[in-house]
């Protein structure tokens, strides 16, 4: 028996003793420090936050990679690589030993939000799906090591004066990370028609209508009982969701043609090895699909809404707007994010196996602001309404994060 699986009686005794004993009452959290916590996925807890635009070249342990790689330390004897200067404690899962921990980074879109509070709190975790933020007595499961993140939001909410839960899942529970590794491995070794999207489409949309709205739903419900219980009735504090943004553009916007296989430019230099058919997809039904989905169900769950699908609109993967590094760019003097990618690239391969394969299409260190800017907009935004709002996340042209902006999002 582990020790974790021996813990669980005991925990869940003193979870129903303290439930049982909470107060109702916002007066209970008056005079506590405050908080503002994040829940959920990758995408929110800061995956791919070690990079600093992309690069096309073999990874070095020794550089910085025209500056790309901010787990580089150097000191009078040299430089060598520290992934835990950028995922601290999260960086390796302790269930098993390896290197693909809940990567909470230190830009993560919560601390990059820059929300004047006392504390901020990112519990999501890389993989998360929607029963790892569930807690032990609804049915939520453990997670590389750690206790549901309902369970550990409980305990700060105990301690703390929560402002804002922020809230990124679902993208899991559809599988898009099996969507994506297809789609890249189909364009690498099968025969050109050969789509991924004629294989996922049905059993997506499928997904979108009941299974994982509902499984989303259940999670506000179980957020909103734990927030009740310890002191934070519902409006006491901001509850929002959010969507994602789209790691590639639509084919017209790419920098590189579709070419074949191993041999495209979007496979090397580029790192974004899709078909034109199955990016278009990607963009206009998975990431638009998931979008719609968390609008209708922040609108029936009467939660704020940050649309994010947009976001990086001509900085992502291989789009024809933005760049690589190149020689001249360095960390102290990066590549400017006006002209950068913001969506890590394809970190697999023989020209650029960079870092870990789990960072490929997550925001970088420039994504990361972005969306930190986004959701300081939303929070203020939803603080000064006095009621439920719904935003868009966009971005202007020429700009780098600083060009970040919201916009009202109009439901028909």
């Amino acid at each position: 028996m582990t020790v974790i699986a021996a813990l669980l009686p005991v925990y869940l005794a003193a979870s129903s003793v303290n439930s049982s004993a909470a107060q109702t009452s916002s007066d209970r959290i008056q005079g506590k420090p405050t908080a503002v916590v994040s829940l959920g996925d990758s995408f929110i807890s800061g995956e791919g936050g070690r990079w600093q635009g992309n690069v096309d070249m073999a990874y070095s342990h020794t550089d910085s990679m025209y500056g790309t790689d901010r787990a580089t330390v150097c000191d009078p004897s040299g430089c060598r690589k520290d992934p835990t200067r950028v995922y601290d404690g999260s960086y390796t899962d302790p269930t098993n030993g390896k290197e693909n921990g809940c990567h909470r980074s230190d830009v993560a879109e919560l601390t990059e939000s820059h929300i004047p509070v006392d504390r901020k709190f990112n519990l999501a975790c890389s993989g998360a799906v929607t029963d790892n933020v569930l807690p032990l007595a609804a049915g939520g499961r453990l997670f590389k090591g750690e206790w549901p993140q309902a369970d550990q939001l409980e305990d700060l909410a105990r301690t703390y004066d929560i402002k804002l839960v922020q809230l990124s899942i679902g993208g899991n529970d559809l599988g898009f990370s099996d969507i994506i590794r297809s789609c890249i491995t189909r364009f690498l070794a099968s025969p050109v028609g050969q789509y991924c999207w004629k294989v996922f489409d049905w059993d997506l949309k499928e997904k979108l209508k009941r299974e994982v709205p509902n499984k989303i739903k259940n999670v506000i419900d179980q957020v909103r009982r734990v927030m009740r219980e310890t002191g934070h009735p519902d409006g006491s504090y901001a509850f929002a969701i959010q969507s994602y943004p789209s790691p590639v553009p639509l084919s017209p916007n790419y920098r590189y043609s579709q070419g074949i296989g191993f041999s495209s430019s979007r496979y090397s230099p580029g790192g974004c090895p899709f078909y034109n058919e199955d990016t278009n997809w990607a963009r206009m039904d998975v990431v638009k699909g998931i979008a719609d989905m968390l609008e209708g169900v922040a609108a029936e769950k009467n939660v704020h809404y940050l649309d994010l699908q947009w976001a990086f609109d001509g900085h992502e993967v291989c789009a024809k707007t933005a760049r690589q590094a190149r020689a001249g760019d360095t960390l102290t003097h990066p590549i400017p994010s006006r002209e950068a990618e913001w969506m890590r690239f394809l970190s697999a391969g023989l020209s650029h196996g960079q870092g870990q394969v789990e960072e490929s299409f997550h925001p970088n260190s420039y994504g990361q602001k972005v969306l930190g800017r986004c959701l300081k907009g939303l929070y203020d935004l939803a603080r000064s309404a006095g009621r439920r709002v719904e935003y868009t996340c966009l971005n202007s042209r020429h700009q780098g994060v600083e060009g970040v902006h919201l916009e009202p999002l109009g439901r028909p």
